[in-house]
């Protein structure tokens, strides 16, 4: 989780680096395994008879292969992970697994009390989420992750407008916000979803209509501004945000089981984790709009899969026709129905002290359709002992077998070393910890179009000191994840 100092005026927030993965001296397991196999390989090969003849020369080649894709980095990924995922995606191509149809199906998935229906919604690994109905709210049940989500949609006033003392109340607002989150452990994932879609204007025209004034010396004024309007209509965007709040079943066993047990348990307890935060988001400048229904869970998923698709009023033919009507998923892009989507998450925020509104830029990309996701992953004081005191032996042990073979130290790991103590010591005076992974989805009409919107958002990212890595080879999984505020848990 970010710490936050004030400097001047405005708070500012210093993420922590990103945790490199890896057991020893930074090497992932699986580039601890082929190395292994390699001294294995090299030492039967030249020491022993077990290779004869032409299988010798067979073994020292496979041996320096493994030694490649250990060392190797190939699009941001390790050689051998994107051997892995390259290999995947073929075998999904070959089987017709890239390829979208609409897999829906609408019925009754039981007769819970107060349950009216579920449905199968997306495609891929998210076609078994099921949709339930409690007092016109939708709540997603996901069986394979055991979990449930319920979607809030939120608005806020202009944050930059506001004046230094306002803006420093509404992040210390959103910081008790998420750790409200970390105090029970019941919540799995809070996901902060913001995007902008087209919008044909008719609804800025008819609020004008509505409150201009007509008076006779303002009339001059008045029909400047009704051409203005008239101007943005067809090239506007609205911007939507949602906040999807994610319950653990297996954290929070014994209260679903005291609620009722099942689903309505479930449900119960959602609303008592969601009761809290409810009352924090004021003070982080938040106004809660709705909770989503069914009817408008369906149509956030439409509009995400195709910007330009028509909203859904009816809620019976909203649920049977949320997701994609077809679609195709490629390396590097997915294409569903009028649309080209790219997903990039951040592979390293901010490594400084930034502003609060150090994302700006990406929020506002100029002339691009994209969606920010925030995924913010609690953590419970003992999970975070247990995190840091792993990751603090880790770094010990790294830094012995360094000092034993001869290598020096670099400034990266003092700082990762820093991180740790930082992270103990906010951890001491009480603070709650989160994880936190971003992601972008960039949307546009053609594959041209949508090239340049990357190109567009990596500029944005720049400015706003992000890294940004393209997604590839999981590009329906990220999408999924990314676009649609439906809690699916992220892993990075």
């Amino acid at each position: 989780m970010p710490t936050a100092v004030v400097e001047g005026h405005d708070v500012t927030a210093a993420f922590p680096r990103r945790p490199r993965p890896g057991i020893v001296m930074g090497l992932r397991p699986g580039q601890v395994a082929l190395f292994a196999f390699t001294v294995l390989t090299v030492v039967l090969a030249l020491f022993t008879s077990a290779f004869p003849g032409l299988f010798r020369g067979l073994a020292l080649g496979v041996a320096i292969t493994a030694v490649v894709l250990a060392i190797s980095t190939i699009e941001g990924k390790p050689g051998y992970l994107w051997l892995a995922t390259r290999t995947s995606h073929t075998f999904r191509s070959m089987r017709g697994h890239t390829t979208l149809a609409r897999p829906m199906h609408v019925g009754s998935l039981g007769r819970h009390k107060h349950i009216e229906h579920g449905i199968g919604l997306l495609p891929g690994r998210s076609v078994s989420i099921q949709l339930h109905e409690l007092d016109h709210v939708g709540y997603l049940y996901h069986p394979h992750q055991g979990t449930l989500t319920g979607i809030i949609e939120v608005t806020s006033p202009e944050f930059l407008l506001r004046d230094p003392a306002d803006r420093n109340a509404r992040v210390a607002g959103w910081g008790r916000v998420l750790a409200a989150a970390t105090r029970t452990g019941a919540i799995r994932q809070v996901q902060l979803l913001e995007r902008s879609i087209p919008d044909d204007g008719s609804d800025l025209a008819a609020y004008t209509d509505t409150h201009l004034s007509c008076e006779p010396e303002q009339l001059t004024l008045a029909d400047a501004y009704r051409d203005l309007v008239g101007d943005l209509r067809g090239g506007a965007d609205r911007h939507q945000t949602f906040i999807a709040i994610t319950v653990d079943r297996t954290a929070a066993s014994s209260r679903i089981k005291s609620a009722g047990g099942k689903i309505n348990g479930l449900i119960a307890t959602w609303r008592q984790e969601y009761a809290l935060v409810q009352r924090l988001l004021p003070s982080a400048g938040l106004d809660v709009v709705a909770e989503l229904s069914p009817a408008r869970i369906a149509e956030v998923i439409r509009t995400g899969f195709d910007p330009h698709a028509i909203a859904l009023s009816n809620a019976g033919s909203g649920l049977a026709n949320a997701g994609p009507t077809a679609g195709r998923e490629e390396w590097d892009h997915l294409r569903t129905d009028g649309a080209f989507h790219a997903v990039l998450w951040v592979a390293e925020w901010p490594n400084g002290h930034v502003a609060a509104d150090v994302l700006w830029p990406v929020i506002f990309p100029s002339g691009v359709n994209r969606t920010l996701s925030i995924f913010y992953q609690p953590f419970t004081r003992a999970q975070s002992e247990s995190a840091i005191r792993a990751k603090h032996s880790e770094i010990v042990q790294s830094s012995w077998l360094k000092d034993k073979l001869g290598r020096i130290e670099t400034l990266t790991d003092s700082k990762e070393l820093d991180d740790v103590l930082a992270r103990e010591a906010e951890l001491l005076q009480g603070h709650g910890e989160v994880a936190i992974l971003g992601m972008v989805t960039v949307t546009a009409t053609t594959r041209d179009e949508l090239e340049a919107a990357v190109a567009t958002v990596h500029a944005a990212a720049t400015q706003a000191s992000l890294d940004l890595r393209r997604v590839y080879g999981q590009q329906l999984q990220a999408f999924t994840a990314a676009a649609l505020p439906l809690g699916i848990e992220v892993v990075s």
